[in-house]
């Protein structure tokens, strides 16, 4: 009900103001349909994804696997046949969007309404002081992560030669299929990490994960490092950097694998101001490095920077997680 309250409160106020703010914010008046259509969609996007939470909370993932596959789909195919039939603008792209978000809701209504039932029913109400101020150190986070993914195009563009961001980009880019990886550990890994709220349940699950991580990461370094010959055919020849930003942020990716799940244990311990901390840091280290090296070593300097920053931060944290439980102990 909070979720809906908020999500009802700000988009009602966006579409209500949408008129002054694309002609004053924006001076383009002509974005007011534009807007709106956004506002509808961001609405609809908030509560599939709510659904979707729900479904990971109940560890349904073979269900949200099928329902991601089929709103992708959806979201794709209605945009094809409209400009297919001559239509085009933002409209064949808003129509997808909010297809594929409604496929999701529909699919999920019988668990939305059960949700909705059960918060009309009588008995104790969880502290929505402590909610709202979990949900804080959670959007902080998101800010900060928006900020961090802008530091390698504002060092590189204003700090190093016009080809070091393409160069960044294009490694960024191949090594994305060990983020996909991340994702998805992160879906299957986070409900279980919450849940573990006992010494025991926490030693239970890093035992069972810890072990079968690092031996994966391992797995992948291997190919990642001793592949640089064949990657190199998949970059242009003007751009010989590219090959080792991949390997590079594709090793802070597979750094990110064994210790982020670790972290996870954090939101269970009701610390997330400690993830939130660990964020800010490495986005400091991360900026302050690439500044710095980004003058000197361009697109390399700033894939060292991140694989330092992050991999640092992330292993001083998990490492006295561990051994020392920072974060874990009663409140």
């Amino acid at each position: 009900m909070l979720r809906l309250a908020l999500t009802a409160g700000v988009i009602a106020a966006v579409f209500l103001l949408a008129p002054l703010a694309s002609a004053k914010l924006l001076r383009h008046p002509e974005y007011v349909t534009a807007l709106r259509l956004a506002c509808g969609s961001a609405a609809v996007a908030s509560i599939s994804s709510f659904s979707l939470v729900l479904l990971q909370s109940r560890l349904q993932f073979a269900r949200m696997a099928r329902l991601n596959s089929a709103a992708a789909i959806l979201q794709i195919l209605p945009v094809l046949l409209l400009l297919r039939a001559g239509s085009s603008g933002l409209a064949c792209l808003f129509v997808g969007d909010l297809l594929s978000r409604l496929w999701i809701m529909a699919a999920n209504g019988g668990l939305l309404t059960a949700v909705l039932a059960a918060a009309r029913q009588s008995g104790d109400r969880p502290a929505w002081k402590l909610i709202a101020v979990f949900a804080n150190w959670i959007t902080i986070s998101t800010l900060i992560g928006s900020l961090y993914s802008y530091i390698p195009s504002i060092a590189l563009s204003r700090w190093a030669a016009a080809s070091a961001l393409g160069a960044y980009s294009l490694g960024m880019s191949l090594s994305g299929g060990f983020g996909l990886l991340i994702n998805t550990t992160r879906t299957v890994l986070l409900p279980e990490a919450v849940a573990a709220t006992t010494p025991e349940r926490r030693h239970s699950y890093l035992r069972s994960y810890l072990p079968a991580a690092a031996l994966l990461g391992a797995a992948l370094l291997v190919p990642t490092w001793l592949g640089g010959p064949l990657a190199a055919h998949l970059f242009p020849t003007a751009m010989p950097g590219a090959v080792r930003v991949f390997r590079l942020l594709a090793t802070a990716h597979i750094a990110l694998l064994v210790a982020n799940p670790v972290q996870f244990l954090l939101y269970g311990a009701g610390r997330p101001q400690w993830c939130t901390a660990s964020d800010a840091l490495i986005t400091l280290l991360f900026g302050a490095m690439a500044v710095w090296l980004a003058p000197a070593y361009g697109a390399i300097g700033v894939a060292w920077a991140l694989l330092i920053s992050q991999t640092g931060v992330k292993a001083a944290l998990a490492t006295g997680m561990g051994l020392r439980g920072w974060g874990l102990g009663p409140r």
